[in-house]
This record gives structure tokens, C-alpha cells and sequence, in this order.
């Protein structure tokens, strides 16, 4: 009996022995302010991609868009080992009730809304970042000296998220609705003014859209003749042809409407013509 309660020990205790450090923790999301924009209502997860533990030393640090430290917090007294696939929540009271969730820790550092910086950080090594808003001086971590690069600020009650691990925050992190403990896979959410959902409808038109109607006074353009005209073109080699088609060669339409009145005339002038009294047949 001895000897088998010695295997099961030495079973249980082996993955915490091949337990790797801090650096296969990533945050995952990060609210900064509660349904109703209490900042008092704020979290932040992180996800464990490997089996790994956390230290005493380690601490969630957020700075200012300028990169001063604004704060920082310790969510574990004594090392504490998580195994892969591990979402670790660090939320106040306040996050706890407006989101409906219990959390490993209760700690979290003020975070800014409109701009600001979150890190992961184990004794004097940042493992991971994240830069939302305007920021002036972006704080890097190991696996990502040189991007500078921001996500859009959270709005409050929705999450940063990440959905990307290619150490380049712009494109890890979007807007979401919050699922914690759960991967990111919430309804996302992008503003009604970015991008080109902000150009007016119809914009690329809207110079053949304010064109006057037909039967008021003005010129074409001979070199853009619109596909819905339908007029008679002066043919450079004689004669008339039907400008048609979108991209076929066209003058004014005045000059066509003329080109018109001269056939009608010439048309008119070749019917014959009977005087009264005279007799039929005899042209005058």
C-alpha cells in the first residue's frame, strides 16, 4: 500500500515539476470599466498556453499613455501553478457582480479608459503587453521590443480582447463582448465611424448623381458619356451613330440635338408638296 501511494505522489507531483515559469502566461482580456462605466468594474484575464506557474514576484502593472507606472498588482502570495488552457481571472468586487463571474483574485490596478498600457510582469522582465488609445510612449515586452502599435480603447462593459498571437498588438487585440473564462470568441464590436462605413453613401457617384435633369440647360462632357444616355453622336467618318454604351465616344448634347433638328429639316425639305387646285402629281 506504501508503495503504491509513493507511485501516485510521485505521478501527481511530476507535471508540477516539468511546470515551466511566467512566460506561457499571456493576457487574454482586459475590461477596463463596468457596464454602466463604473471604472471600479474592471478586469483582467490571462490564459495559460502551457503548464506554468506564477510567483509572488509576479504582479499585472499598468501605465500611462506616457509610460509612467500608474499601479500594480500582486494576485498571488506563494507560487501557484496552473496547467494548459487555464483562464485566470483577476477581478474586483465590483466586475465579479456586474459580469456574473468569481475570480482567482481580486486585485487589479486602476486602468485609464481613454489610453493607457497593461503588462505582465515577473521580478524586472515584462512577458507580455497590451497599449489601447493614443499612447505616447508604448511600453515593450520580451516578445515584442519594437512594436508600437495600440488597440482601440474598450468602451465600458466590453473587453479587449485577444484574438491573435502574432506579437504585434493592433492586430491580437479587438473590441469584444466579454466572455470570461472562455476564449474570445464574443460578438465583436467595431465603431459606427471607422473605416470606410464613415464616406457618405453613394460617394463615388456623386457626381453623376447631382447632374442635373434632363430638360435643364446644360453640357456633357464629351469624354464621359454616362451608360444611360441615349443619344444620336456625330460619327467622325459621316454619317450618325448611337452612343450607347458606358465608355462610347459622345459630343454635347446640345450638338446632338442639333445634328437632330438638321435631319428633320432635310427630311422635311425632300416631302413633296401639292398646291391646292394644281394637279396631282405635279411638283412645284
Amino acid at each position: 500500500m506504501l508503495a503504491r501511494l509513493a507511485v501516485a505522489a510521485s505521478v501527481i507531483a511530476a507535471p508540477r515539476a516539468a511546470a515551466a515559469g511566467v512566460s506561457v502566461f499571456r493576457l487574454s482580456e482586459v475590461v477596463t470599466a463596468g457596464p454602466t462605466g463604473d471604472p471600479a468594474a474592471r478586469y483582467v484575464e490571462l490564459e495559460a498556453s502551457g503548464d506554468g506557474c506564477l510567483f509572488p514576484s509576479t504582479v499585472v502593472r499598468a501605465y500611462g499613455p506616457d509610460g509612467a507606472t500608474l499601479g500594480d498588482a500582486m494576485p498571488f502570495a506563494s507560487t501557484t501553478c496552473f496547467v494548459a488552457g487555464s483562464f485566470l481571472l483577476f477581478a474586483t468586487p465590483a466586475a465579479q457582480a456586474a459580469f456574473q463571474t468569481a475570480a482567482d483574485a481580486a486585485l487589479v490596478p486602476a486602468l485609464p479608459a481613454a489610453a493607457g498600457q497593461l503588462c505582465l510582469v515577473s521580478s524586472t522582465t515584462r512577458y507580455d503587453c497590451v497599449r489601447w488609445g493614443a499612447i505616447t510612449q508604448p511600453v515593450h515586452d520580451l516578445f515584442a521590443p519594437a512594436d508600437d502599435t495600440s488597440a482601440l480603447a474598450p468602451p465600458g462593459g466590453l473587453a479587449l480582447a485577444r484574438v491573435a498571437d502574432v506579437n504585434v498588438v493592433e492586430v491580437d487585440w479587438r473590441i469584444e463582448a466579454p466572455p470570461p473564462r472562455a476564449p474570445n470568441d464574443g460578438q465583436p464590436w467595431d465603431p459606427g465611424d471607422a473605416g470606410v462605413d464613415a464616406a457618405p453613401p453613394d460617394a463615388g457617384d456623386a457626381g453623376l448623381d447631382a447632374a442635373p435633369p434632363i430638360d435643364a440647360p446644360f453640357t456633357v462632357d464629351a469624354a464621359r458619356v454616362d451608360a444611360n444616355d441615349r443619344f444620336l453622336d456625330l460619327d467622325p467618318r459621316g454619317g450618325a451613330t448611337c452612343g450607347c454604351g458606358a465608355g462610347a465616344p459622345g459630343t454635347s448634347l446640345g450638338l446632338a440635338l442639333v445634328v437632330l433638328a438638321t435631319l428633320g429639316r432635310r427630311r422635311r425639305d425632300a416631302t413633296p408638296r401639292v398646291r391646292l387646285g394644281a394637279r396631282p402629281g405635279r411638283r412645284r
